[in-house]
């Protein structure tokens, strides 16, 4: 399956005038400063103002490491769905959903009349895992930074992707990579599947042979003592009584609910590069590390709890850690880092109705009853809604058409429904949206950059700011356009980049596009970024 992408890419490539030439053109950094390991860091649900408000308790060589490089202070999706799978493809492709594909974690197809998952492949297997379904980038439908990083290098470079979720780790690699890791949610053990490979290495198998996550059992998760507030607190008892089997079923499903399964990560990491030599080769390495426990530990706890604090704190001295055996391993001098995330996060409900943001919730319920009960008093009884998530309404197109009703009316009368709902600021119509029939606000212009044509909704929806689309108060949620939702990290860090904090917006959506500018390759094919070249030397 890679092949095939691979060949299709080159005749792609073959019949067009503009090429790598194109690229060269611009701000190529000189041979000195190009890196031989290029390390694609990734946190999942990191907020930008988390790089501020934890920062006096940062040590050297952590975060506060990589903010001494070119640190973007104003970084934003310019899309709507914010959610991990679209993050990592927006990141890895430079793209939004209206061009790679990837408009949410899963979606529903029409076809089969099922959901379907962002990476699940039927005609794949897991490799290391006794069950569970085969999962590849197929339904990605543009390249990356690490695709055309393996192209421009004749395939010398290796690009090697790696997170706890496993479609974190697929986004990122792309389409042809060297290898890509996930962690097994039933054992804690990184597998991979037959889409990349029939047999994991023997290094990963020894790897997960030495059960590395027995290590945490029976740990309790006590903070650190400079967390603010709680400071040497035991936050969370052992998640395993004495006595009782670990590592379990039970106890790997609990581990990515700390920020232990970071550290775990990190080595794993850490003895890639190792074992996958990256960074010692002809040609520039990739390694894209996405952190997992981070979104885990924001969705049970919300974004100002004491959890998050201590998670970003440890979190911060795991990557010292991993940035020595970096320098140990390939020297620091030859590698540059990004940061970024793939979204953030509201406040819990419970924060802003506290607070008085505003309403906390959104029942998603409620708009399917006002949905449903319109389309009933229009047009008679009838399963009118085939599918709905956070972002979509589905309507039932075959039932409208066996009653020969026209669907973009149905369609208005959906979205002036789930407008009725107080916690929904907008609704957007699938023909309004293809007609260009768009509004020109900065609210319009993300939802069109989330739409696809092949696999959105009817109806594109809204939530009101601080309206959370979760069935509890505690905890949080994503998935939004809002600020609190879309500002992320963007730092580039490494010999070739200057030095400062720079003001002006930017988008996640820039940092694989000044990646491959400053290495003079060809841009993603689809990428919509533009490269960052004031940060280069």
């Amino acid at each position: 399956m890679a092949f095939s992408f691979l060949l299709l890419v080159m005749l792609m490539r073959s019949w067009s005038p503009v090429g790598a030439d194109a690229a060269q053109a611009g701000h190529e950094v000189t041979a000195t400063h190009k890196p031989k390991l290029i390390i694609m860091l990734v946190i999942d649900q990191f907020r930008y103002d988390y790089l501020v408000r934890f920062r006096p308790e940062f040590v050297q060589g952590g975060f506060n490491l990589l903010l001494s490089g070119a640190n973007f202070v104003n970084c934003r999706y310019d899309y709507a769905t914010t959610a991990t799978c679209p993050g990592h493809a927006a990141l890895a492709t430079g793209a939004y959903a209206n061009l790679n594909g990837i408009i949410n974690n899963s979606w529903y197809d029409r076809a089969s009349h099922k959901e379907i998952y962002c990476v699940a492949d039927p005609d794949v297997r897991l490799v290391g895992a006794e069950s569970g379904t085969g999962v590849s980038p197929h339904y990605l439908t543009a390249d990356t930074f690490g695709d055309e990083l393996r192209l421009a290098s004749g395939m010398k470079s290796r690009v090697v992707a790696i997170s706890w979720k496993d479609r974190a780790a697929i986004m990122m690699g792309g389409h042809m990579p060297s290898a890509v890791y996930w962690a097994d949610p039933r054992t804690a053990h990184f597998i991979t599947s037959t889409y990349y490979t029939n047999a994991l290495p023997g290094w990963v198998k020894a790897f997960n042979a030495a059960e590395p996550a027995k290590a945490y059992c029976g740990k309790p998760w006590q903070a650190l003592p400079e967390t603010p507030g709680v400071g040497g607190e035991v936050l969370h008892p052992a998640a395993t009584a004495p006595g009782e089997p670990c590592p379990s079923p039970k106890f790997a499903e609990h581990l990515p609910s700390t920020p232990f399964a970071n550290q775990l990560e990190l080595n794993f990491a850490a003895a890639a590069i190792e074992h996958e030599n990256l960074g010692q080769g002809p040609a520039t390495d990739l390694l894209a590390v996405s952190l997992s426990a981070n979104d885990y530990i924001g969705h049970a706890y919300g974004p100002y709890s004491p959890e998050v604090a201590d998670a970003t704190l440890r979190t911060d001295r795991y990557l010292a850690d991993f940035f020595k055996k970096v320098d140990r391993l390939v020297g620091l001098d030859k590698v540059w880092i990004t940061l970024s995330g793939d979204h953030g996060a509201a406040p819990s409900p419970a924060f802003i109705v506290q607070h008085h943001l505003g309403p906390g919730r959104l029942d998603i319920n409620a708009v399917r009853r006002a949905v449903q009960s319109a389309l009933d008093k229009a047009y008679g009884q009838g399963e009118w809604i085939a599918n709905m998530d956070e972002f979509y309404i589905y309507l039932n197109h075959r039932l409208l058409d066996s009653r020969q009703i026209n669907i973009s009316n149905a369609q208005v009368l959906a979205a002036e429904a789930a407008m009725s709902v107080a916690e929904i600021r907008a609704a957007f119509t699938r023909t309004q949206i293809m007609s260009g029939n768009l509004p020109s606000t900065p609210l319009a212009r993300k939802v069109f950059n989330s739409f696809n044509p092949k696999r959105s909704g009817d109806v594109f929806l809204i939530p009101m700011p601080f309206a959370v689309v979760t069935g509890k108060m505690t905890g949080t949620n994503h998935g939004t356009p809002w600020n609190y939702d879309a500002q992320v990290p963007l730092v580039f860090w490494g010999q070739a980049f200057k030095t400062g904090n720079y003001p002006m917006p930017t988008q996640p959506i820039d940092l694989s596009p000044t990646l491959a500018g400053a290495l003079g390759l060809t841009q993603p094919s689809d990428a919509q970024g533009q490269p960052l070249t004031q940060i280069l030397k």
